[in-house]
């Protein structure tokens, strides 16, 4: 359904409080959810009596300050009001009664993680309807959860609602969702010429008619290359490169932000390469929104010559006469802060941010008696597996963990292990 599809990359649940992928999360599997850069230079603020300052220095039962010292800041001051609310509302509330499971040190969702910004930006990806439902069930854990919730959890649901109304008036919109969806398109001869490595088929879009009806239009063209993606030999979905735009009619500038994916009409979510796009368009040459031969993988579990491609952009909106062609703005863009390079040694270390087949995959896939034979702690058989791990972190229809995908953060980062050549260390 359309509407689905523009709804699926709301940043902000403002309504509702759903996301992208909202997943079952009884059993732990999930840790980070997208994280915000902090900016060095963030702008202390007040929310209600309560600055992030001093919501950051709380001391826990245990004595110990939270890992956040001093001021923080998602990098917009509108959204900065949202995160101090969130701080002296919800958070408090998470930290005293789920940090048990959701602290960041297990597998679970780390919304009750010490860390102010990480747990604010997983529960958003979670949304507070969800993570709220938990919190009164009678079956989720009691009796951390539970009715005797019910009292608290309405206060926070009215004061989480007000935040977001106080939100969206101070980004100065009504919370339209600005997204834009083109129709399918479908190119057989991807498929057909799959055993030519070299060749890449195009996929062309007219945003003036290859759109759904009761779609905005815009005078604007946009084609992307694609290929079947192969490693180690074995197939793992498509790969596209190249998007590039350019004007068909008029004298307008276009700014155009954050490109994504669908195949046979499902989100392929994990895809981060081209999610940092904001370039502004304008009418002459055509424009290739980044860098060129910079392809993106989208993974499924098979590739057939019928399959359905479709674009999704964040925004599409008229810019202002004087802004400056090109893939370069003023404006903060998505940030993408999937690393570089991922190592096998990083994967299944034992602290930082990258060790997901830690994290998330050696309660079942470790030593001698792993789960069908799959021991990812084990480097060789890690790597003779790299195409397989791919397509099953990335397929929602029997997804690993079990327990529902794991975030798109962190399927990007094993998908970067995989793409550059599944380094041991």
């Amino acid at each position: 359904m359309r509407m689905s599809k523009t709804q699926a990359l709301k940043i902000l649940g403002t309504v509702s409080g759903t996301v992208l992928l909202l997943v079952a999360f009884q059993n732990c599997g999930q840790q980070l959810g997208e994280g915000f850069q902090i900016d060095t230079k963030a702008v202390q603020l007040n929310s209600s009596g309560n600055s992030l300052g001093g919501v950051d220095k709380d001391i826990e039962p245990d004595g110990e300050e939270d890992e956040d010292s001093g001021e923080v800041s998602t990098g917009d001051i509108c959204e900065d009001q949202l995160l101090a609310k969130f701080a002296s509302g919800y958070h408090s509330f998470l930290k005293q009664n789920c940090a048990g499971c959701h602290d960041g040190n297990h597998e679970a969702p780390a919304f009750a993680s010490k860390n102010v910004l990480n747990s604010y930006q997983v529960f958003k990806d979670k949304g507070y309807l969800a993570v709220s439902n938990n919190a009164v069930s009678a079956t989720h854990n009691p009796p951390a959860t539970g009715s005797h919730h019910n009292g608290a959890i309405s206060s926070l649901k009215a004061e989480w609602v007000a935040a977001q109304t106080a939100w969206l008036s101070c980004k100065g919109t009504d919370g339209a969702d600005k997204s834009v969806v083109t129709l399918s398109k479908t190119n057989a001869a991807i498929v057909n010429s799959k055993a030519n490595a070299s060749y890449w088929g195009t996929l062309t879009w007219n945003l003036s008619s290859d759109m759904p009806s009761n779609s905005a239009k815009f005078p604007l063209s946009i084609s992307v290359e694609a290929q079947v993606a192969k490693v180690s030999g074995n197939e793992v979905g498509y790969a596209v490169r190249n998007p590039t735009m350019s004007i068909t009619s008029g004298t307008a500038k276009y700014r155009v932000k954050a490109l994504f994916f669908y195949v046979n009409d499902k989100l392929l979510d994990s895809a981060t390469v081209y999610r940092n796009i904001n370039a502004v368009v304008c009418p002459g040459a055509p424009l290739n929104l980044a860098p060129v031969g910079n392809a993106q993988l989208l993974v499924m579990a098979s590739t057939k010559t019928t399959d359905k491609f479709a674009l999704q952009f964040t925004s599409i909106e008229k810019a202002e006469s004087t802004a400056t062609c090109g893939t370069g703005s003023t404006d903060t863009p998505v940030i993408d802060d999937t690393p570089a390079s991922v190592s096998f040694a990083q994967l299944t270390a034992t602290s930082g941010t990258l060790n997901v087949f830690r994290t998330q995959c050696f309660s079942c896939h470790q030593g001698s008696g792993a789960s069908g034979g799959l021991d990812l702690s084990n480097y060789n058989s890690s790597k003779a597996s790299a195409s397989k791990i791919l397509t099953r972190i990335n397929d929602a229809g029997s997804p690993m963990p079990r327990s529902g995908l794991m975030s798109s953060k962190m399927r990007a980062i094993v998908e970067k292990w995989v793409t550059t050549g599944t380094p041991q260390n």
